[in-house]
């Protein structure tokens, strides 16, 4: 699980310190994003797993438009797996998925896969550390209504922002906005460490952001991950 986690980071470098910055295409624009949610037939994760590892890791790393995939597996079903995905435009997607080696790896997960669900949003906020390593993994689904829905992505976006700019525990944070249901909001926070999870979560600034988005919320679900290793992407 660490090698796949490690190769589909994308990532090869690291430095002792870290900027932030936005995801964004040469052209400054939002890219392809989506959300992938894997779930294996009963103790097979560990499988599929292996195969992206073997059949599909070194060719991801080499293209050029596949940006990052962060993929993580929920602490309470280790048979299922979320992956956010992020592509610099539709053609780069297109490449990624129609590959020989994506081709052969979907081929071999066939018999294993219990299902798999794509879910397309568009890109409020992708920032991350320039580079680094995190451990924990947590996301979140919003509804919130309509009507507030400008001002909750005003609040949230300033606040992902905020966080990985200064907090030097958060190494990313990605908000994203359902295409079809844009009032749905689904989020990754990825931290250096249980420590920095904790510090962040009983922060200041967290307590400001939700006493300024709790009365804009209409649901909220959170999914806790196992321990992980995601290597930031430095390939935008």
């Amino acid at each position: 699980m660490k090698n796949f986690l490690i190769i589909w980071g994308l990532i090869i470098m690291l430095t002792a310190t870290a900027s932030a910055k936005s995801i964004r295409t040469p052209e400054g624009n939002m890219p392809r994003v989506q959300w992938a949610v894997v779930e294996s037939t009963e103790g097979a994760m560990s499988q599929i797993i292996e195969m992206g590892a073997r059949i599909l890791a070194s060719t991801s790393a080499n293209e050029k438009g596949t940006y990052a995939l962060y993929g993580v597996i929920e602490k309470d079903n280790p048979n299922l797996m979320r992956l956010l995905e992020i592509y610099e435009s539709d053609e780069a997607y297109r490449i990624h998925s129609t590959s020989p080696a994506f081709q052969q790896y979907r081929a071999e997960r066939l018999p294993i896969l219990a299902d798999l669900k794509l879910l397309p949003v568009n890109g409020i906020v992708l920032e991350q550390k320039n580079s680094g390593v995190g451990t924990v993994a947590q996301t979140k689904r919003f509804e919130v209504a309509p009507a507030n829905l400008a001002k909750f992505q005003q609040i949230i976006s300033n606040e992902a922002v905020r966080a990985v700019r200064e907090d030097s525990g958060v190494m990313g944070a990605f908000v994203t906005a359902e295409q079809s249901r844009p009032n749905f909001l689904h989020t990754m926070i990825i931290f250096s460490d249980d420590k920095a999870a904790q510090k962040y979560f009983s922060s200041n600034a967290y307590k400001n952001f939700r006493s300024q988005a709790e009365l804009l919320i209409q649901s909220e679900k959170a999914i806790d991950y196992q321990p992980t290793k995601i290597i930031l992407s430095e390939k935008f």
